[in-house]
């Protein structure tokens, strides 16, 4: 969660379990924080590329879909337009916050 930089090589870690809440508050190496940093980083990286696979694969599979319905004119834009439904009673703009 935080880290604390010491005047030793050391840097003091606030750690905590997302299962019980409990913190710990642990020293590590600047080493060890760097290949942390390095891990982290790879595996934002990883992530990011799976994310952009699946967003990729989901928009080809919709195109695959509705490129043969509006050939077919099965679908129109009509179909994609917002609704002009009324908000439900008791919504209105002026109780949001």
């Amino acid at each position: 969660m935080r880290c604390e930089a010491q005047e030793t090589d050391e840097v003091i870690v606030d750690l905590r379990c997302s299962d019980c809440m409990t913190w710990l508050h642990v020293p590590f190496s600047r080493a060890d924080m760097e290949e942390l940093d390095r891990c982290q980083s790879a595996w934002r990286d990883e992530i990011v590329a799976a994310y952009e696979h699946s967003v990729s694969e989901n928009m080809e599979a919709l195109a695959a879909i509705l490129g043969p319905a509006l050939a077919l004119d099965l679908v129109g834009a009509d179909d994609f337009a917002f609704s002009r439904r009324l908000p439900p009673a008791g919504s209105s703009a002026r109780h949001r916050r």
